[in-house]
């Protein structure tokens, strides 16, 4: 299997990146494409120690797409960009995934452009896994690919949702439940409403109305949608929520002597949730309902997070999961939503 890694977008240098994809090579047994600046990847390969030929190539590009650009405009403005010309590389079936930290919007705006979205999804969605305090992840969607819903496009993420589910998680029977201010039938604002009633005529397995409260201790469900918009506030102020506990801990364990004492001797428990709760471990989120798989890792990703996307990205292959959907999301069919 071979994927495509742009090296360009993220926070961090392309040095961090490269050496993602490096790692994830090794560890699955994989070709990875590089693109982006060729000097650049090719001093990363020097400190890692590393050969350019079929197993670690470039695809040598001269723009990148930088984090606060309009999405669109840069797009269609920067056609030499790592982003576009790793689309491109994906589309002309020279890679099997494509990976990025880059420009979220961009990524989605050229997934569709540059790819299309399967026949038969109105609006793709991207789906983030979520630790919870049971160990298993949940997955949300969308969590930033739409801003603007309506209730159809909902039920289809929860198709895909399922879907994704049961043939990349290995969840034999999941159940979706639909995000909102509470668990009753009739809550929530005017899409949830709808988005409630054609979920529940629906063939999908529906178990209701969820509350955000209780994803991470409960899971009530396995899969929970919402709108791209709801779903990104929910993602990132849980992910500041988990930064700023970690932090406080830290701040109270160094107050005093005692405190510092019990710290030392939980620091393994504290380690343990940490990682646990790290985003390092989930690596990447996939956009969903895209004619090509797509993985987009978070723009603070470092080689750790980048060689987990990877390898979501290779399951995500693996398990074909683009065809159970466009045969029917996973024999959920919503075609008359």
């Amino acid at each position: 299997m071979r994927i495509l890694l742009d090296v360009m977008g993220g926070d961090l240098p392309p040095f961090e990146l490269v050496k993602g994809g490096v790692a994830a090579a090794r560890l699955c047994s994989l070709d990875i494409l590089f693109a982006g600046d060729p000097a650049l990847i090719r001093a990363a390969f020097a400190k890692e120690d590393v050969k350019e030929g079929e197993r670690f190539a470039i695809l040598p590009t001269s723009e990148t797409i930088g984090m606060h650009e309009p999405p669109v405009r840069a797009v269609r403005g920067k056609r030499n960009s790592s982003l576009v010309r790793g689309l491109l590389s994906l589309k002309e079936r020279e890679v099997e995934a494509f990976v990025s930290a880059g420009n979220t919007g961009a990524v989605v705006a050229g997934s569709i452009f540059t790819l299309g979205r399967i026949a038969g999804v109105l609006r793709p969605a991207i789906a983030a896994s979520v630790p919870t305090v049971g160990g298993q992840e949940i997955l949300v969607l969308d969590v930033g690919a739409n801003v603007d819903s309506l209730p159809e496009h909902l039920v289809h993420f929860a198709a895909m949702g399922a879907a994704y589910a049961r043939d990349v998680m290995g969840i034999d029977h999941p159940t979706v439940g639909l995000l909102n201010i509470g668990a009753e039938q009739g809550k929530g604002n005017r899409l949830n409403q709808r988005a409630f009633e054609l979920l529940e005529r629906s063939p999908l397995p529906f178990a209701g109305n969820v509350e955000g409260h209780r994803l991470l201790t409960e899971r009530p469900v396995d899969v929970v949608v919402c709108d791209g918009f709801v779903g990104n506030i929910f993602l990132k102020t849980l992910e500041g929520g988990i930064s700023t506990v970690t932090r406080m801990l830290k701040d109270m364990i160094g107050k005093s002597a005692r405190s510092q004492m019990g710290g030392l001797l939980l620091k393994p428990t504290f380690s343990a949730l940490q990682d646990r709760l790290s985003y390092h471990r989930f690596g990447g989120a996939p956009l969903l309902g895209i004619a090509g798989s797509v993985v987009i890792a978070h723009g603070r990703s470092d080689a750790e997070a980048i060689c987990s996307a990877i390898t979501v990205a290779g399951r995500a292959v693996e398990s074909r999961v683009n065809e159970t959907i466009e045969t029917g999301t996973g024999g959920w069919r919503t075609d008359g939503v």
